[in-house]
């Protein structure tokens, strides 16, 4: 929760560094293939508000594709 809560704030704030570091934390070990609906959507979410739109969809892909879809 508090990785979250940071990431949240980091990417409101448009601290690009901090939001992707923080991405990467909340994903962890297992990655994008690993996580949760809730930690994905987060993770995208908080990409595409400081730029990183591109970077976002290819994580949403790899989950997708990961999940089977």
């Amino acid at each position: 929760p508090a990785v979250f809560y940071a990431l949240r704030n980091a990417a409101d704030a448009g601290r690009l560094g901090e939001t992707v570091l923080l991405a990467l934390l909340a994903l962890g070990d297992a990655g994008s293939e690993g996580a949760g609906p809730a930690t994905l959507r987060l993770v995208i979410d908080a990409l595409r508000r400081v730029g990183f739109a591109a970077e976002a969809r290819a994580i949403a892909l790899e989950a997708a594709l990961a999940q089977g879809l």
